[in-house]
């Protein structure tokens, strides 16, 4: 079974030295960040262990947002390893002029060893709009026309255009903690009948300025995955986020 392919690799890190890289250099701009790490391990009759860890660069203004993700996990079961997956993606999001409108062009890149994925590239361009934007209350929806190319483990490879919905809220509760929520949908063009979706949601409450506990809850469906790989996948994550 291959390993990630390295060109992969490459775009994961040359996304996070780029965000670094941003936000160190000008130290009056809109650069925000964050780097979670989450572990988990039971022993006795059942032997499992979990290990997580995201990046997030968000810079945002009045005229546009950037957005950089990368997210890698690793899973065993007795000692065996049973869940490998790695991410990352690129966004930037101009707004048309003062209204609530905006495009945006991104490009996303997801290895997952036991999904039978070597790797997937999907570049993307659409159209969407904020219903809401302030601190306590985010809301958007958005359109989006992409290509996927997906390059499997048995040297098998497809491709496809798909249209790209995609959610998005965030409100703040308890006064200083948030939860959110993001839905994608990628239909196959060529083939109705088949579909990816992934939905997201998080809850982050503040422990100080910088540091952050939260919990995520990932459901991913792929209508027709590779070999004997299974339609749904979820991951229930814990952990510790440092915002800076």
């Amino acid at each position: 079974m291959k390993e990630l392919n390295p060109k992969v690799l490459i775009f994961l890190a040359l996304m996070v030295a780029v965000g670094l890289d941003c936000a160190y250099a000008d130290t009056q701009s809109a650069w925000k960040q964050e780097i979670s790490l989450g572990y988990s391990q039971k022993t006795g009759n059942t032997q499992n262990s979990q290990l997580s860890g995201t990046y997030q660069g968000l810079r945002a203004t009045e005229s546009e947002e950037i957005t950089l993700k990368a997210s890698t996990l690793y899973s065993s079961q007795k000692k065996k390893m049973d869940g490998q997956k790695h991410t990352g993606s690129a966004r930037y999001a101009p707004n048309l002029a003062d209204t609530d409108w905006f495009v945006f062009a991104m490009t996303e890149a997801e290895h997952d060893r036991f999904a039978a994925i070597d790797y997937r590239l999907v570049p993307a361009v659409g159209a969407g709009y904020w219903f809401s934007n302030t601190r306590d209350w985010k809301a958007s929806a958005e359109l989006g026309l992409g290509y996927e190319y997906v390059k499997y483990t048995d040297n098998s490879d497809e491709d496809n255009m798909a249209v790209i919905p995609r959610a998005y809220f965030e409100k703040a509760v308890f006064d200083k903690a948030r939860i959110s929520e993001e839905l994608i949908i990628y239909p196959n063009l060529k083939n109705g009948q088949k579909y990816r979706a992934r939905s997201e949601t998080k809850f982050t409450n503040p422990l100080s300025e910088e540091m952050s506990m939260r919990v995520s809850f990932i459901d991913e469906f792929n209508t027709d995955p590779l070999g004997s790989a299974k339609k749904n996948d979820t991951q229930l994550l814990l952990s510790l986020v440092y915002t800076f």
